[in-house]
C-alpha cells in the first residue's frame, strides 16, 4: 500500500507537468520551433534507452533498490528543471532528456515491484487498482497544474508545478526505501523462503539457471513475449500516441484548442471511475479477448474521429472510447508480461515491454508529425483505426501461445 501511494503521488506530480512540456521548452527556455523537435526526439532516444536500462537494474539490483535509486535521478532532474530561470537552454533540456530516462527506466521496476508483491492470481486485480489509482492522481495534476498556470502565469506557473514533480519523485523513493529496507530487499527475502516449482514444465527449467546479470536474449528467444511485444508496439504507436499527440493536433487542426482540457479530463475520468469495477467483470474472460476487445474499442474511437473530426462532441466520444479500451488493455497486458517471466528475469520481460510503449511511441509521434502536416485527419485516424483493428488480431493470437508450450 505504501508504494501505491507513492505511485498515486508521483501520478499527481507527473499530471501537473505532462501537458506542458513543449510549453517550457520554449516559453522557459526560449527554445524556437524546430530547436523543440529535436529536443523531443532526443527524449524518445532516452526513453528507449532508459526501458532496456530499467529492467537490467531492476534483475540486477532488486525492483526496491532500482526504483529508490532511479526515482532520485529523476527527482533531480526534474529540480533543475523548475530551477531554471532567465531563459537558460541547457539545463532544462538536460533535465527533460534526463528526467525522462528515469522515467522510462522506473516503469519495469515498479511493475517488477507490484507483480512480486501480490500473488499470482491476483495480479490483474492489483495492476487495475494501480492503474486506477495513478490515473486519479494524473487527474488532480492536470487540474492543479492548470491552475497554478492560471494563477502565476505560464513562466512562474510552470516552475512551481515541475517543483512538485520533482518532490513527488522524492516521495515515491523514500516510501519505497521504507517498505522494503535500506540494506535488504523484502520481496527477495520472501522469494527465497517461497518453494519454486522444478521440473520439465517449469519455464525456468527451459532457460536454465538464469542470473539477473543475462541480457535480453532470453527475451528475444520468447515467442509468447515477441508477439506481446509486436501487440504492444502496434497499441502504443495507433492507439495512445494518437490520444496524447494526434487529438491535440486535432484541435489545433479545427481550432478547438480550448477543449483539450476537457477531453483528456473525460478521458481520465472514466478510467478512474469504471477501471476497478470492470475488471471484475473483465476477469471472465479470456486475457486474448479481453486485449482484442480492448484495442477494438481504441479502433472504434479513431473511427468516430476519422467519421467527423470537427465538432467537439465528436472528440469527447472518442477520448471516452478510446478511455473503454484503456481499461480493457493496461491491467491485463501488465501481468501477461509478468506472467511470462522467468525467476530472476521479471525486470528484464517489464523493460521489454517499456521498450514496446516507448517505440511505439515515437513511431507513432514521427507518423503523426507526418500525416497530419497535409492535413489529412480523416485518412489518418482511418488509418489508425485499421491498425488497432489489425491488434486485435494479433491479440486472439497470443492465445494459441500458452506459456507451458513456450517453456518447451
Amino acid at each position: 500500500m505504501a508504494v501505491l501511494f507513492g505511485e498515486f503521488l508521483s501520478g499527481v506530480g507527473s499530471g501537473t507537468t505532462f501537458p506542458y512540456l513543449v510549453v517550457y521548452l520554449h516559453d522557459v527556455c526560449g527554445l524556437p520551433g524546430g530547436q523543440v523537435g529535436a529536443a523531443l526526439v532526443a527524449r524518445s532516444v532516452a526513453a528507449v534507452a532508459g526501458s532496456v536500462v530499467g529492467g537490467s537494474l531492476s534483475d540486477r539490483y532488486g525492483p526496491p533498490r532500482a526504483v529508490v535509486a532511479l526515482g532520485a535521478t529523476a527527482a533531480t532532474a526534474t529540480a533543475v528543471m523548475a530551477g531554471n530561470h532567465g531563459n537558460a537552454v541547457w539545463p532544462g533540456i538536460v533535465g527533460a532528456i534526463v528526467c525522462t530516462g528515469a522515467e522510462a527506466a522506473l516503469v519495469p521496476a515498479l511493475d517488477a515491484l507490484l507483480a512480486r508483491s501480490v500473488p499470482h492470481h491476483a495480479r490483474e486485480k492489483a495492476f487495475s487498482w494501480r492503474n486506477t489509482i495513478v490515473t486519479f492522481g494524473a487527474m488532480l495534476g492536470v487540474a492543479g497544474g492548470s491552475a497554478a498556470l492560471g494563477v502565476l502565469g505560464v513562466s512562474n506557473g510552470l516552475r512551481w508545478v515541475y517543483a512538485v514533480d520533482a518532490a513527488s519523485f522524492v516521495v515515491l523513493a523514500a516510501l519505497v526505501l521504507r517498505a522494503c529496507g535500506p540494506f535488504g530487499d523484502l520481496l527477495r527475502t520472501i522469494e527465497a523462503h517461497t518453494p519454486r516449482v522444478r521440473g520439465p514444465r517449469s519455464r525456468s527449467a527451459l532457460h536454465g539457471r538464469r542470473t539477473p546479470s543475462e541480457n535480453y536474449t532470453v527475451v528475444v528467444r520468447d515467442p509468447a513475449m515477441l508477439r506481446a511485444f509486436v501487440f504492444v508496439l502496434l497499441v502504443v504507436a495507433a492507439g495512445f500516441a494518437q490520444l496524447q499527440i494526434g487529438l491535440p493536433a486535432v484541435t489545433v487542426l479545427t481550432r478547438h484548442v480550448d477543449a483539450l482540457g476537457w477531453i483528456f479530463a473525460a478521458n481520465m475520468l472514466v478510467v478512474a471511475v469504471v477501471q476497478v469495477p470492470a475488471q471484475r467483470a473483465l476477469a471472465r474472460f479470456p486475457r486474448p479477448v479481453v486485449l482484442a476487445g480492448g484495442a477494438a474499442c481504441m479502433a472504434g474511437a479513431w473511427v468516430v474521429v476519422a467519421m467527423n473530426p470537427a465538432p467537439v462532441g465528436s472528440l469527447l466520444t472518442a477520448a471516452v472510447m478510446f478511455a473503454l479500451g484503456e481499461v480493457a488493455y493496461l491491467p491485463v497486458i501488465a501481468a501477461l508480461v509478468n506472467d511470462l517471466a522467468p525467476p530472476g528475469l521479471a525486470g528484464r520481460y517489464n523493460g521489454a515491454h517499456t521498450l514496446a510503449w516507448t517505440s511505439g511511441f515515437a513511431i507513432g509521434a514521427l507518423a503523426t508529425g507526418t500525416l497530419l502536416g497535409a492535413h489529412s485527419v480523416r485518412p489518418f485516424f482511418a488509418a489508425a483505426a485499421a491498425v488497432l483493428g489489425l491488434t486485435a488480431l494479433i491479440a486472439l493470437s497470443l492465445g494459441r501461445i500458452r506459456p507451458e508450450e513456450s517453456r518447451r
